[in-house]
């Protein structure tokens, strides 16, 4: 069986333009802005992810999403892949540049890869978690970015320990899975909606959002 890789998914953009999040009931933490990574100290989503995440939350009994971050640019993508690498490189003196460019991979996309859109220039893909009643980020076992085996969405499912983040983590998944979003593998606080990742593991035939700019005036 050949397997298709998420790159040669068609796209059929949808032409829905970016929202800014801080239009929307949500708990913003913009991580890149504060680290430097980025010039803009707001989130953008396309407005369909956005009214998607906004309708979860209604029904959340208090609770609210925390998105650390959304919609990036491809120089906001860059800085992201190279402050990694270089982290990597660091404390693996040892690897050489294909395994650097292998494990850098697994948790940020290359920004100028030859006909790959990564998931983040879409649109259509956030990072967040759940803050309780009392603005408190719920227990997931690692901080967000934590590039480690722990970051993996079943790791306490696996592995005894942490059953508070086991249940928190399953409690987040399951929100967003049951309105189509698609959850990251390797990374607990990743989902995907709308996008060429999403449309491969949704089984759609097509993307409604490919690479954008576009922000509502």
């Amino acid at each position: 069986m050949t397997l298709v890789k998420y790159t040669e998914i068609k796209i059929k953009d949808s032409g829905e333009a970016l929202v800014d999040l801080s239009d929307y009931d949500f708990v913003i933490d913009p991580k890149y802005y504060k680290q430097g990574l980025s010039n803009d100290p707001n989130l953008y989503l396309r407005k369909g992810v956005a009214e998607k995440l906004e309708s979860i939350q209604a029904n959340m009994n208090g609770y609210k999403f925390k998105i650390w971050d959304a919609y990036r640019s491809r120089d906001v993508q860059e800085n992201i892949y190279k402050k990694f690498r270089k982290q990597l490189k660091t404390e693996n003196p040892f690897w050489n540049d294909e395994r650097l460019k292998l494990e850098t991979g697994k948790f940020v996309s290359p920004p100028h890869e030859a006909g790959r859109i990564p998931p983040h220039v879409t649109g259509g893909a956030v990072d967040l978690t759940l803050v309780g009643k009392n603005g408190k980020e719920l227990n997931m076992g690692t901080k967000f970015d934590h590039f480690g085996e722990e970051s993996k969405w079943d790791y306490f499912e696996k592995n005894s320990g942490n059953k508070q983040a086991r249940d928190n983590r399953k409690r987040l998944r399951d929100l967003l899975i049951d309105e189509g979003f698609r959850k990251d593998l390797d990374e607990w606080w990743h989902f995907d909606f709308g996008n060429q990742i999403w449309a491969l593991d949704t089984k759609k035939d097509l993307a409604i959002y490919g690479e954008t700019t576009s922000r509502r005036k």
